[in-house]
């Protein structure tokens, strides 16, 4: 063999593992977390503006599969992915609180007035979005700056039926899902 043989083979050998390798990376998932591929049917972004946390988004799939994504910090963030399952009967009491009518005819944003204090009015630093993806059904509805009298669990203040959604969706976010990876940076 030339010497020119030998680097020809040399860099077809290179550019096949950079190719393959690239292949890999594409068809690998990045994190481990096997999320399903179509769109979930209930999303819940949550941001706490007064604290520079979030977002949190919430995602629950038509086969009960939940991926809620936590983040914390500031500098350095750390986002941490929980999965769960929810049971068929779970589900459909979730989307039994979207069909009744209510969620339909809630308006696409609401906006917490505030309360008066001496001297100025008190604003709650939540925002919270829900998007329900269902059957035909396809409505985004925003509530912004709302108060929590318990640190985040609870919205009383929402409309109905957003209140109840945040409480169930909060619920499972907190209860049906385990940590699986925590990412930093």
């Amino acid at each position: 063999m030339t010497g020119k043989m030998k680097l020809y083979i040399g860099l077809l050998v290179l550019g096949l593992v950079v190719i393959g390798g690239g292949v890999w990376m594409l068809f690998s998932s990045g994190n481990g977390i096997d999320i399903p591929d179509e769109a979930p049917i209930i999303t819940m972004h949550n941001t706490y503006r007064t604290i520079g946390q979030g977002p949190d988004i919430l995602s629950i799939y038509k086969d009960g599969t939940v991926i809620y994504i936590e983040q914390e910090g500031i500098d350095p963030r750390t986002r941490i992915w929980k999965k769960g399952q929810l049971q068929n009967e779970e589900i459909n009491n979730l989307l039994s609180l979207f069909k009744d009518g209510d969620f339909e005819a809630l308006n696409r944003v609401y906006e917490f007035p505030g309360v008066e204090v001496p001297g100025a009015t008190q604003m709650g630093g939540m925002s919270c979005s829900f998007t329900f993806n269902y059957n035909g059904m396809q409505k985004t509805v925003d509530a912004n700056w709302y108060l929590s009298p318990d640190g985040g669990k609870t919205y009383p203040d929402m409309p109905y039926p957003l209140s109840e959604i945040y409480k169930m969706l909060k619920h499972i976010a907190d209860n049906n899902t385990e940590e699986i990876i925590r990412e930093s940076g």
